[in-house]
């Protein structure tokens, strides 16, 4: 859903996933309410991922793609039918991504205007929006109650991957946060509504997954990669400067764990989302 994007905040209406799609709020709020400290058993270690889609930061910024380029990340149809997109899902699952939603938690639509192929006009569509940064979907709320009040709105988290394929099959929205596309390279007059989602990665860095192993953790916020590095450094000796943080793409990233036997990527939520639903469920 990577073209032109134009947001019109007076149109709401309200969206009903599948309930295998989006599972209920308290699901994954319990979920993560569990999920480990995001810089526990960081370390350094000489991982062997020799992945030519990680770019340094400054190279990083995928622009948004043609209509033409939906199926970049192999036919659509072929990753989601394919019998690894499961584990896939499961790892993109741990990850809560917001949206505004009505009183039962079903989050809103949004028209949307969507460049077609030959440029020759626009195509307006009704989807929804979700964030990947809980800070972007507060301020949408406050937008949201100030023109088209709903009684009982809130925002709600969600799991990433079952609208990961929404998003690929454009039938979702899911906007980064401005800084975050502005620290992968973007200009700073970027608009995040259609861009690709960036994460943050160190190559020297490692942690462990449940069942032992070495994974590359992925971030969704660049303050967190490099405070995983200081983490790192601290235990295991070295110069923080001698680590290099560098950006990929989430496409880019399904399409790396679609090609690989292992799974060699744990997705990291922003440390602020973590931190929203942990304070929710404390009340």
């Amino acid at each position: 859903i990577n073209r032109k994007h134009q947001h019109h905040r007076t149109s709401f209406v309200l969206y009903i996933f599948e309930p295998s799609v989006v599972p209920s709020r308290t699901t994954l709020c319990s979920s993560l309410h569990s999920f480990p400290s995001i810089f526990a058993n960081m370390r350094v270690t000489a991982l062997a991922f020799a992945f030519a889609l990680i770019a340094p930061l400054t190279q990083a910024f995928v622009p948004p793609p043609s209509t033409s380029s939906t199926t970049a990340l192999q036919s659509t149809n072929e990753l989601f039918d394919s019998p690894g997109w499961g584990a896939i899902r499961d790892e993109l699952d741990q990850v809560p991504i917001f949206a505004v939603a009505n009183a039962e938690g079903q989050p809103l639509k949004y028209s949307v205007e969507l460049a077609k192929n030959n440029d020759d006009g626009e195509d307006m569509f009704e989807v929804p929006l979700f964030y990947t940064h809980v800070e972007d979907a507060l301020k949408e709320l406050e937008n949201a109650k100030e023109n088209t009040p709903l009684p009982g709105m809130d925002i709600n988290p969600y799991p990433l991957g079952g609208l990961f394929e929404l998003w690929s099959k454009n039938e979702a929205v899911i906007v980064p946060n401005k800084m975050s596309i502005i620290s992968a390279g973007a200009p700073p007059t970027a608009n995040p509504m259609g861009q690709v989602v960036p994460l943050f990665a160190c190559m020297e860095i490692a942690q462990e997954d449940k069942d032992g192993n070495a994974v590359l953790p992925l971030f969704f916020e660049l303050e967190d990669a490099n405070a995983a590095v200081a983490e790192a450094v601290s235990l295991d000796g070295g110069k923080k400067e001698d680590f290099e943080v560098v950006g990929l793409s989430l496409p880019q990233a399904v399409q790396l764990l679609s090609q690989s036997k292992e799974n060699a990527f744990q997705f990291i939520p922003p440390s602020s989302s973590i931190k929203h639903i942990r304070d929710y469920l404390s009340g």
